[in-house]
């Protein structure tokens, strides 16, 4: 087969999305020497070249990322031009015009259609109204945790048998450990206090920052973190977020540092260098940081909220989402007792090894096979 990927959301400085579909294709480089493949980009992308392999071609387009005009009046033509087999999109949308035989869609969540007051309303509005036309006409339909494949069939009624479960998979340099000069240049360039606790992701509301503040103010009442801080490191997220007033509302901002956006070279380091990592979000369709902590050997604390106890098993301390005080005492947990400290990088490492892009390759290759009907 001829089978185009999506990758308009790969470019420096690319969330989870981004990652996801980055990952992805170089693992599917690892495991298949049988079909050609086409990665279809925006001009954000300069430079980053994912693949070098004749098999992986690259077209660059004056596109968004999302971009309902370009997908439904324009890429019909460059897949036909093409002669594409089968067109994946990695961000939930397909063209109404079908030019290629076979269509995939991820689907990573449905926070849009369940939760929309965390979202941007244009961008609700974008999303839910496309990713219900492909749940309808696509051959296929993948998400990223059985959480995710629930609130889909529960809000579109799409039957459970078209929707797939790929996990998705660590990347091998979320390890223990972090040479001192790494340690040192992370430390200096983002002015880290000498202990921390430590978030990573973006700055918006459905990350349930608010609460987090409320539990660190707690735990300084109570004086049960002693010298730690807590950093907040991530940009802006698709809604906004004052994240200075949100310190001032819970009076904590002597004990917050926010780092802003920080490279992917530095998250590992980052998370190597905290004591404890905590991750209290309200909705999650897979939630790839808390994992990635856990590989690093980092004790790790969640929200109960949507896929994260799903993802994390044994290997975090699980808080009640919408109770700050709950969040505090796990997190004095996870500071202060040594024995369970020790218990949750050891499971943490253990079952952040279940989670491989390697695996995910594979199955998402199968699954194009088998919605080719045997075909490819």
């Amino acid at each position: 087969m001829r089978i185009a990927i999506d990758c308009r959301s790969v470019f420096p400085g690319r969330g989870g999305i981004g990652r996801h579909a980055e990952n992805l294709v170089r693992a599917l480089a690892g495991v298949d020497g049988h079909h050609q493949y086409l990665l279809l980009f925006t001009r954000r992308k300069g430079d980053l070249r994912l693949i070098g392999s004749d098999a992986f071609a690259e077209l660059v387009f004056e596109a968004g990322m999302i971009d309902e005009r370009w997908e439904q009046l324009q890429l019909p033509t460059v897949l036909a031009d093409n002669g594409i087999d089968l067109y994946h999109n990695t961000c939930f949308s397909v063209p109404v015009v079908q030019t290629t035989q076979w269509r995939v869609a991820t689907v990573h969540d449905v926070v849009f259609r369940v939760h929309p007051e965390l979202v941007d309303p244009k961008l609700c509005d974008y999303l839910d109204r496309w990713t219900e036309h492909a749940l309808d006409v696509a051959d296929a339909v993948i998400t990223v945790s059985e959480f995710s494949k629930g609130q889909i069939s529960d809000a579109y009624g799409t039957a459970s048998e078209k929707v797939h479960v790929v996990y998705n998979g660590v990347e091998e340099h979320f390890r223990p450990g972090v040479s001192k000069r790494m340690a040192r240049e992370v430390r200096e360039k983002h002015k880290l206090p000498e202990r921390f606790v430590l978030y990573i992701g973006s700055l918006e509301p459905k990350k349930n920052i608010d609460r987090l503040l409320e539990a660190l103010r707690s735990l300084v009442e109570a004086r049960a973190v002693k010298g730690h801080k807590l950093v907040l490191a991530g940009g802006a997220g698709g809604k906004g977020y004052d994240v200075a007033q949100a310190m001032d509302l819970a009076g904590v901002r002597e004990h917050v540092l926010v780092t802003g956006y920080v490279d992917d070279s530095e998250v590992a380091p980052l998370m190597n260098l905290a004591d404890l990592f905590v991750y209290p979000s309200l909705y999650e369709g897979f939630g790839l940081p808390p994992l990635e902590a856990m590989a690093c050997g980092t004790p790790t604390v969640v929200s109960d909220a949507s896929s994260l106890p799903e993802v994390v098993g044994d290997g975090a301390l699980v808080a009640p989402a919408t109770d700050a005080a709950g969040l505090a005492e796990q997190m004095a947990r996870g500071l202060r007792d040594a024995k369970l400290r020790r218990r949750l990088k050891a499971r943490g490492r253990k079952r952040a090894r279940e989670f491989t892009w390697a695996r995910a390759a594979r199955e998402t290759l199968a699954l194009y096979e088998t919605a080719a009907g045997g075909r490819a």
